[in-house]
């Protein structure tokens, strides 16, 4: 069980590197939308694609923008709990996962999954409560096992630790 991790503390972390990516993406977003009207991207003749591939790169940057504007506002209105012995599995729990040989430990969340963080000397992961592994594990507690289908097949985790 890895030692005792300051929730509260783990989520301001998260909530600073969203924000650092943030800033970079609403920076690489009004550089490609920049870039989509730029006269070197007009199109050329009928074939010529310039424009609206640069305008794909665009959208793609903003929609990212966007994603982390609505994660950084939704977990800004998280309530953080602690969770004791046989509790369920909600959202700002972490948990401690064991699949086969590997161990790994994900804080549960309403936004924002996939990201890695390192904190207090552990690696985890955010993972969302939308996700496959996310649902399977909500109302579960320590002890139980979560199964997930995947391409490659069913896979299951046991849920080592809840706090």
């Amino acid at each position: 069980m890895p030692p005792a991790i300051d929730k509260r503390a783990l989520l301001a972390a998260l909530r600073d590197q969203l924000a650092r990516e943030l800033e970079r993406s609403t920076e690489r977003a009004r550089d490609a939308a920049s870039a989509a009207t730029h006269e070197e991207n007009r199109a050329e003749g009928d074939k010529d694609m310039r424009a609206t591939e640069a305008s794909y790169v665009a959208r793609g940057h903003s929609e990212r923008v966007l994603q982390l504007e609505q994660a950084l506002a939704r977990l800004g209105a998280l309530t953080v709990r602690d969770f004791g012995p046989g509790a369920g599995i909600e959202s700002s729990a972490l948990v401690e996962l064991e699949s086969g040989k590997r161990r790994a430990l994900y804080f549960l969340l309403p936004a924002a999954g996939g990201e890695r963080i390192q904190f207090q000397g552990v690696e985890l992961q955010t993972l969302a409560t939308t996700s496959p592994l996310g649902q399977s594990l909500l109302g579960l507690s320590e002890g139980d096992e979560a199964e997930v289908a995947t391409p490659q097949g069913t896979r299951t985790h046991l849920i080592a630790s809840v706090r």
